[in-house]
């Protein structure tokens, strides 16, 4: 159950008083700042929530921080300034963020935050998450590794940023699963910021630093992406399983190909969707107390079922607790 403050309180009597709750539907306005528009996922999730939001008749401001967390933490003060209803972000840092969170508390208006988390959420009656487990989808990934793996068999992690939820979420249910067996061990974990060029970079080295592995365990399928070309080109793919998570077109067609071992599909429509209804509901004058953060559930894709998925998002409900 997500913790409520009374930081609201007063901005939502003032708003009351000038009829906000009835404001016209072409009158409303969300800001929406992206993390990174060169990541595949975020890339398709600004789309699909551009999409979805003007679907519903309000109107919203969408920026690319290009990774750089003040820059993000800038233009969600520029939302402010430009007078919006409700601002939201893929926040880029658990911790750096929280400028942002704080500066939409003080203007007394809702925080959508869109698959990652940020510091004090709960603490604030206003903000609200819109993802995926994202436990599950290190889960998934372990638990697939103690199916597939052979005896004793070693693997690397190639992951994101440490301050950032996901990372920490992912690992979690990485290691946790991995804890059914105790003969695979972690041979060391590399932070190549979920990037393919530092996915492709790190696993040529890797490759001349081991004599032998089994997996590289990737936390996103751009980095698994570059993984995959190092290793084509090492002619070692037939070798060594890589893991992804995001479920990219571009993984996908990877998987298809037998190439790309498995990801962790995120559905980007469909938490698009779940973001323009809450902006829909913010709209029509609910309490954002009343909102509950919404979960996606992730999509396990291997060789065995990747035609489901190719061609478009798979179809899933919204968990919600």
């Amino acid at each position: 159950m997500k913790r409520k403050s009374v930081g609201l309180a007063l901005a939502a009597i003032l708003a009351a008083s000038m009829g906000m709750s009835a404001m016209a539907a072409d009158s409303y306005l969300v800001g929406f700042a992206n993390n990174s528009d060169t990541y595949n996922y975020c890339a398709k999730f600004r789309t699909y929530l551009k999409e979805a939001t003007e679907a519903e008749g309000i109107d919203i401001m969408v920026t690319d921080a290009g990774g750089d967390t003040n820059v993000q933490n800038g233009q969600i003060d520029d939302f402010i300034v430009q007078n919006a209803n409700a601002v939201s972000a893929i926040s880029n840092d658990l911790d750096g963020s929280v400028p942002a969170l704080k500066a939409a508390e003080d203007a007394g208006i809702p925080y959508i935050s869109f698959l990652t988390t940020v510091s004090g959420g709960d603490d604030y009656d206003g903000y609200i998450y819109v993802g995926s487990p994202n436990v599950d989808a290190g889960t998934a990934q372990g638990e697939y590794l103690v199916d597939v793996l052979p005896e004793n068999a070693k693997i690397l992690y190639f992951t994101g940023e440490p301050n950032d939820q996901q990372y920490l979420d992912r690992k979690q249910g990485l290691t946790d699963a991995l804890a059914a067996r105790d003969d695979i061990e972690i041979l060391d974990e590399y932070n190549v910021k979920n990037s393919k060029d530092l996915g492709m970079s790190t696993a040529e080295d890797c490759l001349m630093s081991y004599d032998d592995f089994d997996a590289i365990v990737c936390q996103n399928d751009d980095a698994a992406l570059g993984v995959v070309q190092a290793l084509k080109s090492a002619d070692r793919l037939e070798d060594i399983l890589v893991l992804g998570v995001d479920g990219s077109d571009d993984a996908l067609a990877s998987i298809e190909k037998g190439e790309l071992s498995m990801t962790a599909l995120q559905d980007a429509k469909g938490q698009a969707e779940a973001g323009a209804k809450i902006f829909a509901e913010l709209r029509d004058g609910t309490d954002p107390k009343d909102i509950e953060d919404v979960y996606i559930p992730f999509q396990i894709v291997t060789a065995d079922n990747v035609a489901e998925y190719l061609g478009g998002e798979a179809a899933t409900e919204a968990a919600t607790e």
